[in-house]
């Protein structure tokens, strides 16, 4: 029901729900879900007028040769950082799980 409903924003809310229905809870469950998607709508409403306000500035430092070609050079390499930073910590998990006793 959340999930076709809309009230549940992510997997991790889904998980909340889930648990507190396990645990009898569900009222509280709803209430938790409900403050995480409020949240996460007041945070992206926020960021979205701040982006908004500062449109001008952001534009003017656009046009900066040497600023764009730092942006450039970052957004290139940013994946390339993102999946490495996947494949140490999944690699320094799996270790982990291998190397504890059970």
């Amino acid at each position: 029901m959340g999930i076709a409903g809309g009230l549940v924003p992510s997997p991790s809310a889904l998980i909340v729900l889930l648990a507190s229905i396990g645990l009898g809870r569900t009222v509280f469950g709803v209430v938790l879900v409900f403050a995480y998607g409020f949240g996460m709508a007041a945070t992206l409403t926020a960021v979205g007028l701040l982006l908004v306000r500062l449109r001008g500035r952001l534009a003017r430092m656009g046009q900066r040769a040497s600023l764009r070609q730092a942006a450039t050079r970052i957004s290139a390499a940013l994946p390339v950082v993102t999946a490495l930073l996947v494949l140490v910590v999944g690699v320094a998990l799996a270790a982990r799980g291998v190397l504890s006793p059970v």
